[in-house]
């Protein structure tokens, strides 16, 4: 009899958008890092944070107003 033995890894959110310059940016640990494009961020993310999964959630115009609302400003750094 074969013993499974699964490892259930955390999920994170990973929010990315895409930039003028055709790349995507993605905040990662509290970093905005730029990639070609999404599978090079999942590559990246699994080498470097292999113990998580990471969901990517595309940041649109809507995504920010969400944010605006909630009064989450990204442009205060003080």
């Amino acid at each position: 009899m074969t013993v499974f033995s699964a490892v259930v890894k955390p999920e994170r959110n990973v929010y990315w958008q895409h930039e003028p310059t055709g790349e995507i940016s993605a905040c990662v640990a509290g970093q905005v890092e730029f990639f070609r494009d999404l599978p090079q961020l999942g590559r990246y993310l699994s080498h470097t944070y292999p113990d998580f999964d990471f969901v990517p959630v595309e940041i649109t115009e809507a995504t920010w107003r969400g944010f605006y609302d909630q009064g989450v400003f990204f442009d205060d750094w003080s």
